[in-house]
């Protein structure tokens, strides 16, 4: 372990750019991410409400809260992931702790004996979430501090999501063929498909990533208090940006992954080809996320987040045309929107990693994980804002999750799909408008960090 943490730092060290195999390693941790992450936001909610007949709205609230919950841990987590070490480091144990968690919560809530009641179901994702809380923050910390690059920086971000949108597409492609011969897209056969694997894949990735990439040698985090820590992050102008534009930019993917089987059934007119459409979305992320970072490295990570948004807003609004059988026009949507959105997530982690180094140099110490618990945070709010309020919406004109809905609540629901992805997304647009940290800011910051390293040691 000492030899890989070795040549991880004498990489750092004349330039920072990691091994493509290592780094390719390093990102497989996302992989089984796509086995719980995915089912969550979009198959979780309709497999409790529509086949397990649980109510829209009670569905809505329990994830709401749930992720209330699973926002409160997040900077604690963060602050305790910067200050206690390891033999491994900062960040890896964190992952080996979480995998007991991550492990029994998907086992629980994917595969539920019999009639499972509501309360069943917010214990138990209260438990994968905690395991979830820290095998991301672990992680995308770890990612952040293996370079101090700007444009490797997005590179190794972009290898984080290419992963979890492989993941995506290798995890769809069995389940596409099961639902095409008339398996229900959120029934039990679908749900124990996804968590046996994400079961089997975790331990793999992790003890594999662990294995083979170290960390990055980074100054320790000032010793203060979560209260106080919190100010400080806030008062940071890049980072108040940052984590609105996240938030923001969270609401759409999670508003149209809850009501995409609900799309498909009611406006398309069948279940047939969920799991395929899906690859549609995720094929187009393996094509988008190497060329917003092409992008990125042009005109730099705001701008290429900038342009992705607007993109975005102009795709989803043609989601108001597809009507019964246009599964064509339909899976043609997801892909150009999924080829916008494939830039959206990596390049906010990216910047994030910038943002960290203006902290640095305020404060005189790394606090990594404080600053991604945060983005954590607010991926989170926007995704439980989304499902919260976008259930109870449905559930207000008169949605029937089972069918046979009328025009009227069907053009409602319409509405729901296209107006709150494109009004969350604009306001993503508008926030990171004025983000001012580019590469020679950046460079600037590495400059002073690595001046006052030296004349401390």
């Amino acid at each position: 372990m000492s030899e890989t943490t070795g040549n991880l730092n004498r990489s750092a060290e004349t330039g920072g750019r990691v091994p493509a195999w290592r780094l390719a390693v390093f990102a497989s941790i996302a992989f089984p991410s796509v086995g719980m992450s995915l089912p969550l936001s979009i198959f979780l909610p309709p497999f409790y409400t529509k086949t397990l007949g649980l109510g829209l709205a009670e569905v809505g609230f329990v994830f709401m809260l749930v992720r209330v919950f699973d926002i409160v841990t997040d900077p604690v987590m963060g602050i305790i992931g910067d200050r206690f070490d390891s033999r491994w480091g900062r960040r890896r144990h964190w992952l080996v702790i979480a995998l007991p968690f991550m492990m029994l919560g998907v086992y629980k809530a994917f595969m539920p004996p019999g009639s499972p009641s509501i309360w069943y179901l917010g214990f138990w994702l209260v438990v994968l979430y905690l395991g979830t809380t820290m095998k991301t923050i672990s992680h995308t910390a770890w990612a952040a501090e293996l370079s101090s690059r700007y444009d490797e920086r997005s590179r190794i971000a972009g290898f984080n999501s290419f992963a979890g949108y492989m993941g995506s597409l290798l995890i769809l492609g069995p389940l596409a063929i099961l639902e095409y011969n008339g398996t229900p897209p959120a029934g039990h056969e679908a749900l124990t498909f996804f968590g046996t694997m994400a079961i089997i894949f975790a331990p793999i990735c992790v003890f594999g990533a662990l294995s083979v990439v170290g960390e990055r040698k980074t100054a320790p985090a000032p010793r203060i208090g979560l209260v106080q820590g919190l100010g400080i992050v806030l008062q940071n102008p890049h980072m108040r940006r940052l984590l609105l534009a996240d938030a923001m930019a969270s609401i759409p993917g999670a508003v149209m992954s809850g009501l995409f089987i609900f799309y498909q059934a009611e406006l398309l007119g069948t279940a047939q080809f969920n799991s395929l459409a899906l690859i549609a979305f995720f094929l187009a992320h393996i094509f988008g996320v190497p060329m917003w970072v092409r992008v990125s490295r042009k005109i730099g990570k705001h701008r290429a987040f900038a342009i992705s948004s607007l993109c975005f807003c102009f795709t989803t609004s043609l989601f108001f045309f597809p009507g019964e059988g246009d599964v064509v026009l339909f899976v043609a949507l997801l892909f150009t929107t999924g080829l916008a959105y494939s830039g959206l997530q990596f390049l906010i982690r990216s910047m994030g990693a910038d943002v960290v180094d203006y902290d640095n140099v305020e404060t005189g110490g790394q606090r990594t994980g404080l600053y991604f618990s945060l983005l954590a945070l607010t991926a989170k709010a926007g995704g439980a804002l989304a499902i919260g309020i976008t259930y109870p919406l449905l559930a207000l004109v008169g949605f029937d999750a089972q069918g046979d809905n009328s025009e009227e609540v069907k053009f409602a629901f319409r509405m729901i799909y296209v107006v709150v992805p494109v009004f969350a997304m604009a306001l993503a647009y508008l926030s990171i408008r004025g983000f001012k940290l580019d590469v020679t800011e950046q460079e600037n910051l590495q400059a002073q960090i690595a001046a006052r390293d030296r004349s401390s040691s």
